[in-house]
């Protein structure tokens, strides 16, 4: 297995400067005692202390959804820069703060063939956890159960987004009154669910969008096109040059239930790691807060972890990961939850919900379990109530 050099090791020569002129009297081990405290009480292994090794595995591991990006910073956040890439697994592995125990982070998407990680948590017995959508949960409810214990983010960061400077749509009902093309993938659960609920017209859905910007700029903006608030509205202005300016957009998550960022196991294992997840689900709730309130130290470990994954062709730059990151929370795609709690689900959304999906679901061949509630796939149970933004 080829192993590459930590995150900590290829952090710049001016950020250890930096932090080195930071302190005024020097120790003879060459940092001063001030420096050196600094520097514990900001680490990962400082932060997260709660004694794991007797109840959880040697090795936690999470299975994302796609490359490493500011919406998984929060896992990055429990490692910080002393981690190890291995750019053939396309992981990042470290000490999972102090605990005792180790943190895997497995990249997916591409990384995985396009493997769904809910499909992978009942292929692969390694993977502790996998990173789910309500859709997937539901979907594959009777056959491959899972519970979802932790949310990250209370709202998807799915945007409509347009360059037209005449138009300015507030909600989805007005981008349908419009009747205006909205360009998305085929296939996709939530244009059933919006259609569904009469907030699409299925008439004025284009579903050959294949990811890339060509007919958006070939159209001049005059097209809603799907994308991520935490993504495409800071690419097209700063990384698309054919395009190179702001674009506009509404919210598909104010009216999208779903939540698309679960930390979920499979249900055979609930029973098993429950004296795990109750110590671990806080730990993930305090570096979520950690991250929110402060993003850019491991924003840089994102940087460097993706400048390591030789050969992925996935890319990272300082300003996606600062601006996905920051407007997360300012637009309330990371916040807390009605109850005030970070990190929980909503039960009568989710219940609500599943009166609307579950029959587009089975519709398409998923096996959604009879009698399906939210209280069957997902819980709150192992979430600290003090832990808050």
């Amino acid at each position: 297995m080829k192993k590459r050099t930590t995150a900590a090791a290829v952090l710049t020569a001016a950020a250890l400067t930096a932090s080195l002129a930071a302190c005024a009297t020097q120790t003879d081990s060459g940092a001063s005692a001030p420096e050196q405290n600094a520097v514990i009480e900001g680490s990962a292994a400082a932060r997260y202390t709660t004694p794991l090794a007797d109840v959880c595995p040697s090795t936690i591991s999470i299975q994302w959804n796609w490359w490493p990006q500011a919406d998984h910073g929060w896992t990055y956040q429990l490692i910080g820069e002393a981690g190890e890439v291995d750019a053939e697994k396309y992981t990042y592995t470290g000490p999972l703060g102090s605990t005792g125990v180790d943190l895997e982070i497995r990249a997916g998407g591409p990384a995985t063939g396009g493997q769904l990680p809910l499909a992978q948590l009942y292929s692969d017995d390694s993977i502790t956890f996998g990173i789910t959508t309500t859709d997937d949960s539901i979907g594959a409810s009777q056959d491959f159960p899972t519970v979802s214990v932790f949310t990250y983010a209370v709202k998807t960061p799915l945007v409509f987004f347009w360059g037209d400077d005449e138009w300015d749509f507030k909600n989805l009902t007005e981008v349908k009154e419009s009747g205006e093309t909205v360009l998305a993938w085929e296939g996709a659960p939530y244009l059933d669910v919006l259609t569904s609920l009469d907030l699409l017209d299925p008439a004025q859905i284009d579903a050959s969008y294949k990811g890339d910007p060509a007919r958006f700029v070939l159209e001049e903006g005059k097209v809603l096109q799907q994308g991520l608030l935490t993504s495409e509205v800071y690419k097209y202005e700063h990384d698309v040059p054919a395009w190179g300016k702001p674009v506009k957009y509404v919210s598909v998550g104010d009216e999208y239930d779903a939540y698309t960022s679960q930390v979920s196991i499979r249900a055979d294992q609930l029973e098993a790691q429950r004296p795990c997840l109750e110590k671990l689900v806080p730990l993930f709730q305090q570096a979520a807060v950690d991250y929110a309130h402060d993003p850019a130290p491991t924003n840089q470990v994102l940087l460097d972890v993706v400048d390591q994954l030789d050969g992925s062709g996935w890319e990272l730059t300082p300003g996606i990961v600062d601006w996905s990151s920051t407007i997360a929370v300012e637009e309330g795609i990371v916040a807390n939850s009605p109850d005030g709690v970070f990190g929980s689900f909503d039960l009568d959304r989710l219940n609500e919900y599943i009166k609307v999906v579950a029959p587009l679901l089975s519709e398409r061949g998923q096996k959604v379990a009879p009698g399906l509630t939210a209280e069957d796939f997902v819980t709150n149970e192992f979430l600290d109530p003090e832990i808050a933004l």
